[in-house]
């Protein structure tokens, strides 16, 4: 058991006792969860149906069926600048500032991405870190998706995806600053690059799915991470949803 003494250790005490659950507790009626159920409504204007982003949103949802098909380099290149590539720089109260495709509490950058591949043209299938200050990869290994499915407890639809994109955190970058707070930002980080990746999915005709459930020991092994002071945090599998036989 961890102790609470210092900011990594208050971190650690959460994060490393928060594995897959074993089991299900009893599922809660609906009814019961809605807040002010009986507050009066006031009704908002229809939301207008030409609204780019608001058809992006729409088109979004989660794929459990990828087709085994080739895609574009520039695909992936697209999905990956999404999350964290960089777009300029920024001047806050004389401070310069890297602008990236999410944000980042303190400009601090704590979360890392993975990518591992299969089937990307012009690129070997295996596992990648993708450097956005240079908008390319670094190799890591020959781990494949299918490499992942047993981390991922057995969820063995994403084998045939495109790209298993691993969202991974530093922890310390952001504990250094804002101290336990920091690790909070952490995840919220990882989830605006999730949505970001989700969305240029749907713009690009793919499918995806977000996963929050995996072996964390096993998952930080292939990307030889520590797990510790650098861990996985979030997963999305990206590729051609497969059409439905009638």
């Amino acid at each position: 058991m961890y102790k609470a003494n210092e900011p990594l250790e208050l971190t650690l005490l959460y994060h490393l006792n928060s594995p897959p659950p074993g089991g299900h507790t009893k599922q809660v009626p609906a009814t019961e969860m809605r807040y002010m159920p009986e507050a009066p409504i006031r009704e908002l204007p229809a939301v207008p149906s030409d609204n780019y982003l608001t058809n992006l949103l729409r088109k979004r949802h989660s794929v459990r069926d990828f087709q085994n098909t080739q895609m574009p380099l520039i695909d992936l290149a697209q999905l990956l600048d999404a999350a964290c590539g960089i777009n300029g720089l920024r001047q806050v109260e004389g401070y310069a500032y890297e602008g990236r495709n999410a944000p980042s509490a303190g400009g601090l950058f704590p979360i890392e991405l993975f990518v591992s591949t299969r089937a990307v043209s012009d690129l070997s299938d295996g596992l990648y870190h993708y450097e956005p200050r240079h908008h390319g990869l670094h190799w890591v290994n020959e781990s494949t998706p299918q490499d992942f499915v047993t981390p991922l407890l057995q969820q063995d639809y994403i084998a045939n995806a495109n790209a298993l994109l691993i969202l991974t955190g530093v922890f310390m970058r952001s504990l250094c600053k804002y101290s336990t707070r920091g690790y909070r930002f952490i995840l919220l980080e990882a989830g605006h690059q999730a949505e970001n990746i989700c969305l240029m999915a749907v713009e690009l005709g793919l499918g995806s799915l977000c996963i929050g459930g995996f072996h964390d020991m096993s998952v930080n092994h292939i990307l030889g991470i520590d797990g510790q002071r650098h861990a996985a945090l979030y997963c999305l599998a990206v590729g051609s949803e497969a059409t439905a036989i009638p």
